[in-house]
């Protein structure tokens, strides 16, 4: 008891003093280490909690093969019973508001039996994915999606077990809320599967109390290099310059560029089992060409980039102006699960610089929205209200006669 009343109080402190220095504001976050005895402050300054309180089913476990990062080192088992759900209730606002929920996973042959389990993710009863632990590269696996809370004041993340004789677990679990609206092109209501979040040209970027990290607690993968190509630092002068979606610092301020001018970028991203069928590409551009060719005529040289996704032009080429960031969404498309999207940015004819890239985004969602059933309803209303009218006309008509 006194172990624990000193860690609670360690923790306080360091509470107090983050919220006292830290750049972003991380109110509403909850940081889940599934499996853990007690709270802790990692060295990012998020304060991660015991899952005790949210779950009543499970056994807390270790794994055998250590990970850096300190939430993938306990995790959660459930009981070997097929169909069965085991749900933790997540304590949100009550409010409409759009939250990030990540969940992750990280066998670590914990049970000592080196057969990795595979089992389903739902959300509020609706399916969420597949989560194939067995195709772990030693390194941890996470799912998110962005879903749309609607003032209920919890969220349920339950995980059920598919296949007899393999129990599923989970090793964190997290929900952040999005006080800012993000992606406003992208779909309005829907829950939005994350496929990819990929920074080009420099390491993997998380959340710091920096002015470099993530925000909103995105996790920015580091993308493999292209044998093509090389990376470049593309950091922008203003670092304080708001771009679209909120992009890290650290994400846009590195690149990769074909080392061959003349070349293109080629990309390709396998598609999970599992996902809705409407998909969207946000691509982040940083040109660098006033760095890189400073004092020379090809500072003012265009860079005119063509996207195209699976050999279809993604609409006008892309311009860009020299020392500044640009956001560009891809054309919704129809992906078909498990099949790979190929992308290319080339140099258009026009171009005197070659293609580059920073960072890219792939998202997914069902496209549920009955355009004909809102066309319809809008129509009722507008009925209904002409009915009003001429029905509050003609008491008024009668008050006269």
């Amino acid at each position: 008891m006194e172990k624990l009343q000193q860690i609670l109080l360690l923790f306080l402190a360091f509470h107090f003093l983050k919220a006292g220095s830290q750049v972003f504001d991380t109110t509403g976050w909850l940081s889940i280490d599934c499996g853990a005895e007690y709270p802790r402050l990692s060295n990012n300054l998020i304060v991660w909690e015991p899952d005790g309180r949210l779950i009543k089913t499970g056994f807390n476990r270790k794994v055998q093969e250590k990970q850096d990062l300190e939430e993938m080192n306990t995790l959660r088992s459930f009981h070997d019973v097929l169909s069965e759900e085991h749900c933790y209730k997540l304590p949100v606002y009550k409010l409409t508001l759009r939250y990030i929920i990540r969940a992750g996973f990280f066998y670590g042959n914990y049970d000592g039996l080196s057969r990795p389990p595979t089992f389903n993710l739902t959300v509020e009863g609706k399916m969420w994915t597949t989560v194939n632990t067995s195709s772990m590269d030693g390194s941890p696996v996470y799912h998110e999606i962005s879903y749309m809370s609607h003032r209920s004041g919890e969220i349920n993340v339950c995980l059920v077990q598919t296949r007899e004789g393999e129990a599923p677990f989970i090793s964190s679990l997290e929900a952040v809320p999005m006080w800012v609206k993000l992606f406003p092109k992208l779909t309005s209501n829907a829950t939005i599967h994350l496929v990819t979040r990929t920074n080009f040209g420099g390491p993997e970027v998380r959340f710091t109390s920096g002015l470099h990290g993530d925000m909103f607690n995105r996790i920015w993968t580091r993308g493999a290099t292209p044998p093509n190509c090389r990376e470049v630092s593309t950091m922008p002068a203003d670092t304080t310059l708001e771009i679209e979606n909120r992009p890290p610092m650290a994400a846009v301020g590195d690149s990769i560029e074909p080392i061959n001018p003349s070349d293109p970028i080629i990309l390709s991203i396998p598609l999970p089992p599992l996902i809705p069928q409407v998909a969207r590409f946000v691509f982040y551009f940083s040109d660098h060409s006033c760095q890189v060719h400073e004092g020379s005529n090809t500072r003012t040289a265009p860079r005119i980039t063509q996207i195209y996704i699976n050999g279809t032009p993604q609409s006008d080429p892309v311009k860009f102006k020299s020392c500044s960031c640009k956001v560009v969404y891809s054309q919704r498309i129809n992906v078909k699960a498990g099949s790979v999207v190929n992308i290319t940015l080339a140099a258009t004819n026009e171009s005197k610089l070659p293609p580059m890239l920073s960072a890219m985004e792939m998202f997914t969602w069902e496209d549920t929205e009955d355009h004909r059933g809102a066309s319809s309803i809008t129509a009722c209303e507008s009925f209904f209200t002409l009915c009003i009218i001429f029905i509050q006309a003609l008491y008024f008509l009668a008050l006269e006669i």
